[in-house]
């Protein structure tokens, strides 16, 4: 009798660990086309942590961008039109107009050039990125819409070039497939699948039984790159599906496409973490492109998927997703399923809304509530969010660490963050760059209370960030009021600034000196 095996493994010998290495920057040798015209770079594009980088300058140049570098703060400023980017050296939050963006690599220097994500800059003034194998193409914005711009290699008029890839082709793509542990509520993993990148705003598409039953999860995008969240934003356990959304930009994700076109015999490709090997490739063929199996629609091939593949990508030979790698069928036949993608698009046009992991108790069927994200987390929750998410911060290569508290009114309605930092010289060196930069402080504010709106639809949301520390001499460049004796020497509790968006007038306001309520000030957003 046969019996259809989701394909979630659970973890007992099994880690990433042991099966992903460092990244470090490696010559990518792939050509860049913009409009169909080969880009020519002094120093050859890099690749880090699955990100493309190029020289600034050069990328700048070709893309008509007006560009500034100033040295001691290692900023980057860069404008085109009404769009203003501001990148820095070893900082990855950027700054698109006012609005801040989490990069999911930071501008870096190697052998005296500096390098900046391809993906990022190019969607930030409006071109379009496609990847073809070890080719890029971008597009201006005027050439986007243009039936007769051709996202291709030029081409002589005695060759013709195959829309198909290479097996070898479509593992470029597999920086687009994470790796995903199933965490329990004390953090430790329990079971691992796969997931599939479909917003380079952050969001990835799994197997609902990937992540069903668990507190949180951990999304590997590298050996050194990982996000915890504990939120789904869309799922049906009927159809086996989840979105997740985590805070980063500028992310590589996949192209879908048309499954209802798939051919009998047609190769494929699939891509995923079969038994914890991370990005492990396979190929087959379309063995039937519509199964029925217990009342649902499924991709039947050959290419072979194990446990842990559950939430992989299957890829047709043009690059294009076609399916969510799902299921085997235990038998000496090599039966194996994949969710179709006609399936996948009309999951992703259902809306949006945060909910708990640990609040999925659904029955079949069901999709997440629409209700206010405010009904379902708990202050609790959300401050063991922020210690996930944010208890380590980078600011222009410093390292700063915060231990988060929450509280919420009577109302039920607005919630108050706080951040506290112990570590007093590590608090100077931030404050050293707030002196050159009044924004310095409030930035990491508004960054993160618009990641917490965008990310947990978290509207009404006031933060401050404190110094909490020892001191065995008075500490006289602090407010008296912050200052109080502890045995032998003195604690200092210092609110050095607070702030909330304001959405409805349309402003950030802030405050770097709490003592001294006539210091307020604010900024439009957009």
């Amino acid at each position: 009798m046969k019996r259809i095996v989701s394909i979630l493994i659970i973890l007992v010998l099994f880690f990433p660990s042991a099966a992903v290495a460092a990244n470090k920057p490696s010559s990518n040798k792939m050509q860049i086309f913009l409009d169909d015209k080969e880009l020519i770079f002094q120093n050859a594009p890099l690749v880090y942590e699955g990100n493309t980088m190029v020289p600034f300058r050069s990328l700048f140049e070709a893309l008509g961008v007006s560009v500034i570098y100033d040295g001691p703060s290692k900023t980057i400023r860069a404008q085109k039109g009404n769009t203003t980017v501001n990148l820095t050296l070893g900082q990855n939050v950027a700054f698109v107009d006012n609005t801040a963006v989490k990069l999911s690599v930071s501008p870096l220097v190697v052998k005296g050039n500096t390098y900046v994500p391809l993906r990022f800059v190019s969607q930030s003034f409006d071109y379009s990125i496609t990847l073809q194998g070890k080719q890029i193409f971008l597009a201006s914005p005027s050439m986007v819409n243009t039936p007769s711009s051709i996202l291709s290699p030029p081409q002589s008029s005695s060759s013709t070039v195959s829309q198909d890839l290479t097996a070898e082709q479509i593992g470029e793509f597999s920086d687009r497939v994470v790796y995903i542990e199933a965490l329990n509520s004390n953090g430790e993993a329990y079971a691992s699948g796969s997931g599939v990148i479909v917003g380079s705003d952050g969001e990835i598409i799994t197997n609902f039984h990937v992540i069903e039953g668990s507190s949180s999860v951990r999304i590997y995008f590298s050996s050194s790159d990982s996000v915890v969240t504990s939120f789904v934003t869309i799922y049906d356990k009927e159809r086996d599906l989840a979105l997740l959304k985590v805070g980063k930009a500028g992310l590589p994700k996949v192209s879908i496409g048309d499954s209802s076109k798939l051919k009998l015999g047609e190769a494929v490709v699939a891509i995923g973490s079969p038994l914890g090997f991370t990005n492990s490739l396979s190929s087959g063929v379309v063995s039937t492109p519509l199964r029925m199996v217990d009342g649902s629609r499924f991709i039947q091939m050959t290419a072979p998927i194990d446990h842990g593949s559950s939430g992989g990508a299957l890829f047709n030979m043009r690059g294009e997703l076609v399916g969510v790698t799902t299921a085997l069928i235990e038998s000496s036949a090599n039966l194996n399923l994949a969710i179709p993608s006609e399936d996948i698009k009309a999951f992703l046009s259902k809306p949006r809304n945060s909910q708990l992991l640990t609040s999925i108790v659904s029955p079949v069927g069901s999709v997440v509530s629409t209700g206010p994200i405010t009904n379902s987390i708990t202050p609790q929750q959300l401050e063991s969010y922020m210690d996930e998410n944010y208890s380590v911060m980078d600011y222009k290569g410093l390292t700063l660490h915060f231990d988060w508290f929450v509280m919420l009114s009577n109302d039920g309605k607005t919630y108050s963050i706080g951040g506290t930092m112990k570590d007093s010289r590590e608090w100077s060196e931030w404050a050293s760059y707030q002196i050159n930069d009044h924004f310095t402080m409030p930035g990491m504010v508004y960054f993160i209370l618009n990641e917490l709106a965008k990310d947990l639809n978290l509207k009404n949301t006031f933060m401050g960030l404190y110094l909490n520390t020892y001191f065995s001499f008075y500490p006289t460049a602090f407010p008296p009021s912050s200052i109080t004796v502890e045995g032998r020497g003195y604690r200092l509790y210092y609110g050095f600034v607070y702030g909330s968006i304001e959405e409805d007038e349309g402003r950030f306001y802030y405050n770097t000196q709490p003592e001294n309520s006539n210091a307020l000030e604010s900024i439009p957003i957009y």
